[in-house]
């Protein structure tokens, strides 16, 4: 159920309001300071917010910009008495969704809140909104991801493990970034042909080759003003990441065959699986375009390495599939719970949707079951060998590299981490 957080310092108004919105079916909660709603939304991110123009430690403006700095976009209404418009008017010029004359308990205002939150629905449809996890490196993930989205200057390299979400992540830094109302547009590096990547990239002119029967823009130029995802960054060929570090580096780039230079104006995002230091020392990546690459890393962590986020994440993609799928399925009964908490999740959170989805349109009753979702009882990761103790890590991932004989691919294996994961706790441990 989609939650608004009332901000209110009158504390009897803000009840009033609350209890209207929860008559109207929608679920409310009500708090009387900003210094309050900065804490509420840091905790329970609301999916829109309903919040008084003068407040007793500030106003509306302030904790809207606060929310800015801090990369939360959630749809913003001020409510304003007769002589706070002038105040209404610039928060909405800061970007502030709307403001609504007091009283706001009218027919007219439930229908612009629920339009609101209908329009939020669809940008979920789409991945543009994201269930936020509780575990410790989901949180700080989203944290840094925060950080970074603003900053419009740093090339963002996302590393994680096949299924991860880095494609999502990529879609957060842009929807939280001053381009989020520019294209952005996403390039699967390794399915470009090795001989038509540079084109397809930089566009080229007519001509230019065998086939070029026209112009043609390539993705650079699509993304112009926005964000240019490229995922898999590691499978562009040498002559490919040279164009690359060159545009990235000048802001401009050539089509293919042709003579003038045009001006790249993106925020470039690059994602990986793959061990790029490795590829540096074997010749197959540019070490100077990984540093220009690198410059903001995130890591996505591995669904196994978030255990207290299976479950919800597991809940928040059974809405998806109910709407997809048009079904009313109400949950998962406590043996398929059990079932999805044990699982080791190989295939990370791309194979959690695939199971959700597939169980949703198996599933006969009102609750999804354990033979709908078709999973093994127990997780086939030796438990010897699982890092849910940071206490003992340093101890299971030497004791895993020993039973390897140092072999660090297998080593990532047995212990359920991706090699760019288990990379990065070797320097962690200064193991390496």
């Amino acid at each position: 159920m989609k939650t608004i957080l009332v901000v209110e310092d009158d504390r009897v108004y803000a009840r009033v309001v609350a209890n209207w919105l929860v008559k109207n079916g929608v679920n409310a909660r009500y708090v009387l300071s900003m210094t309050a709603a900065k804490d509420f939304i840091a905790e329970i991110e609301p999916d829109l917010i309903l919040s008084d123009y003068r407040l007793q430690d500030g106003n509306g403006v302030e904790l809207l910009e606060w929310m800015r700095a801090n990369g939360y976009r959630t749809p913003f209404l001020i409510m304003t008495g007769y002589g706070e418009i002038p105040g209404a008017v610039e928060a909405v010029k800061k970007g502030a969704t709307d403001y609504l004359p007091k009283p706001v308990q009218t027919e007219k205002v439930l229908d612009t809140l629920v339009s609101i939150l209908q329009e939020r629905d669809k940008r979920t449809a789409n991945g543009w909104v994201y269930y936020r996890g509780t575990s410790p490196l989901v949180v700080k993930l989203q944290q840094h991801i925060r950080l970074v989205a603003p900053v419009d200057t740093l090339t963002v390299l996302i590393r994680g493990a096949s299924g991860t979400g880095k494609e999502f992540v990529a879609r957060q830094v842009h929807a939280l970034s001053g381009r989020a109302q520019a294209p952005f547009v996403a390039v699967d590096c390794g399915a470009l042909p090795k001989e038509l990547a540079a084109s397809e990239l930089f566009g080229h002119v007519k001509g230019a080759f065998t086939g070029a029967t026209e112009n043609k823009t390539g993705m650079f130029a699509a993304a112009n003003h926005g964000t240019l995802f490229l995922d898999e960054v590691g499978n562009l060929n040498p002559d490919v990441q040279m164009l690359l570090l060159r545009a990235l580096q000048e802001k401009r780039y050539r089509p293919v065959g042709g003579r003038e230079e045009v001006k790249a104006d993106i925020r470039l995002v690059a994602a990986t699986n793959e061990d790029l230091e490795k590829a540096i020392t074997e010749g197959r990546f540019r070490e100077d375009l990984f540093h220009r690459l690198n410059e903001f890393p995130l890591q996505v962590p591995l669904l196994a390495e978030c255990p207290e986020d299976i479950l919800p994440l597991a809940d928040f993609m059974l809405e998806a599939a109910n709407r997809e799928l048009k079904k009313d399925v109400k949950g998962f009964d406590r043996e398929t719970q059990k079932k999805l908490k044990d699982y080791s999740w190989p295939g990370n959170i791309r194979e959690l949707r695939m199971v959700v989805r597939r169980a949703t349109l198996l599933a006969k009753d009102n609750w999804i079951t354990a033979d709908d979702v078709g999973l093994p009882a127990k997780s086939s990761q030796p438990e010897e060998y699982a890092l849910n103790d940071e206490r003992t890590e340093r101890e299971t991932i030497v004791k895993a590299l020993e039973a390897t004989g140092n072999d660090r691919k297998a080593a990532a294996k047995l212990l359920g981490i991706s090699r760019s994961t288990l990379y990065m706790k070797l320097k962690k441990y200064r193991l390496v």
